[in-house]
């Protein structure tokens, strides 16, 4: 059942007042290395909240978005005796960095503060959800090789990962293998390892709409999460389907119809409940826009062949913000990607988008969930943000019947 309208607009205050707490909190720990910083975030956070709440159009997917909870968790460590700094940035080398979240014991313990669902992070760990995302493995190993290269009293700090919500067993095990220091509430596996030939990483007892709401619930999470933790990727390669969403009317207010084709209906009503624009608007928040020719003259295509006036005034819109490079910007390709095989879900133009994406060290928005597949099956992996594909409607709305 749809939340309350009253109801929604309660809970968006409601985190807005906690932002707003955690700032105060923070005051009394204000000379703290990088407590500026943690206290920037919870601002930014806020402003996205309110921005809400003055729009009043306020969805539950929306609140989704928030990052709070972790910020939370994030404040209730850095008020612990001990700790030295927050956020602070070491750099692996001259083209990466790693933030670490809580430095304490003058420096001889580097903390990472994980408050997501112990369910999705298992997923995560097995290669089966949040594609092109680094698992907390990759970032143990991260944290593990920073810390060989910042030794404190000729020393590598101890790395904690410290679970709010809990890990699951086996996951806790892994990382303790590796020489991570486990710290939160270890519960047992929520069902047994997942093999390389299951595709599902949901509790099989779910019905068909619980898998379709936890798949999306993982996605629009997944932008806060994949903002937190990846803050050195500040620039965005723009798929052709990235650019269709958000230059859709169906995503910009225009999803109450029911089109003469299924698949148009059935992407208004996802909409309807899990509107894309506010998640790609998120991810987009100060970050370098980017897409390679193929992408643009293809998207371009579209638009002029089937978009409405407003799509394409938005089309304009979009290409003043939009950096367009060559196809083969960045050199040639390496081993793997080069090698990429075309055939099924690997179409060339994708293996074009995704293998800019990649020599552009960038993060590839994309809706194509089939390419990212075939090419992982092919052994290939790319840093890539998934969202629901939305098709351009303008044009149809003529022919559409119009919910009230």
């Amino acid at each position: 059942m749809e939340m309350a309208f009253e109801d929604l607009l309660a809970m968006l205050d409601e985190k807005i007042k906690f932002g707003e707490n955690l700032i105060t909190q923070l005051q009394s720990v204000q000379h703290l290395d990088g407590v500026m910083k943690l206290q920037r975030k919870i601002r930014q956070e806020i402003e996205f909240l309110k921005k809400l709440q003055k729009s009043k159009k306020v969805k539950t997917e929306q609140l989704s978005c928030s990052n709070l909870r972790h910020l939370g968790a994030m404040v209730e460590c850095a008020m612990r005796p001990g700790v030295v700094a927050v956020c602070k940035i070491f750099h692996i080398d001259d083209n990466s960095k790693l933030v670490i979240d809580i430095i304490s014991e003058q420096g001889k313990t580097w903390t990472k503060v994980i408050a997501r669902n112990p369910k999705s992070l298992t997923a995560l760990s097995t290669g089966n959800a949040s594609y092109g995302a680094r698992s907390i493995l990759d970032q143990a190993n991260d944290y593990l090789e920073c810390a060989k290269l910042y030794p404190c009293m000729y020393q590598a700090p101890k790395v904690v990962f410290e679970f709010m919500s809990g890990i699951e067993e086996n996951l806790a095990n892994k990382l303790k293998a590796v020489g991570v220091i486990v710290k939160g509430n270890v519960l047992p596996d929520s069902r047994p390892i997942i093999g390389e030939d299951c595709d599902d990483s949901w509790d099989s007892e779910c019905s068909d709409e619980e898998i379709e709401c936890n798949r999306q619930e993982t996605i629009l999470q997944d932008v806060s999460q994949c903002i937190e933790e990846h803050p050195e990727l500040t620039t965005l390669n723009l798929d052709v389907t990235a650019m269709m969403a958000y230059v859709s009317n169906m995503t910009n207010g225009h999803c109450k119809y029911v089109f003469k084709q299924d698949v148009l209906t059935q992407q208004a009503a996802w909409e309807a409940e899990r509107p894309v624009k506010p998640v790609l608007d998120k991810l987009f928040q100060g970050k370098v826009l980017i897409c390679c020719t193929t992408a643009w003259d293809d998207f371009e295509k579209i638009v002029n062949t089937l978009g409405g006036p407003m799509e394409k005034k938005r089309t304009a819109q979009l290409k003043d913000v939009v950096k367009v490079f060559p196809d083969d910007f960045g050199g040639e390709d390496d081993y793997p990607r080069k090698n990429l095989k075309v055939r099924g879900h690997v179409r060339l133009r994708s293996k074009t988008v995704f293998n800019f994406g990649h020599r552009s060290k960038a993060l590839t928005v994309s809706a194509n969930e089939g390419f990212v597949r075939a090419a992982w099956q092919q052994g290939v992996t790319y840093a890539a943000y998934i969202h629901e594909s939305r098709a351009l409607t303008e044009g149809k709305e003529a022919t559409a019947t119009r919910i009230l």
